[in-house]
């Protein structure tokens, strides 16, 4: 099965945004900070339609979830997600302006 370039280029965008919020979440200090989703597009390189695509892919997955004003990061889903070592399994909550 190959997948077209629309698919790849969501499936890069997917990676790069789930490492953008798990560098994010890294510190323990990101409780009350607001990121908008044209502000995680510009930290990720990629378009708001792909940061939009890219979240609801990753909340399908269980890697966040999506509340009024608020974004839960289950960090151990977004290790699976971009491949990295589970050192840092926890769940952090991210403000954000969605």
């Amino acid at each position: 099965m190959t997948l077209s370039v629309q698919d790849r280029s969501l499936v890069q965008a997917r990676k790069l945004l789930a490492k953008v919020l798990f560098d994010y979440t890294m510190d323990n200090k990101t409780e009350g900070h607001h990121l908008s989703q044209q502000n995680l597009a510009m930290l990720a390189g990629i378009s708001w339609e792909m940061v939009h695509a890219s979240l609801l892919s990753l909340q399908n997955e269980g890697a966040v979830r999506i509340e009024r004003h608020r974004m839960v990061v289950n960090r151990d889903c977004l290790q699976n997600a971009i491949g990295v070592s589970r050192n840092h399994v926890k769940q952090m909550k991210v403000e954000t302006d969605l």
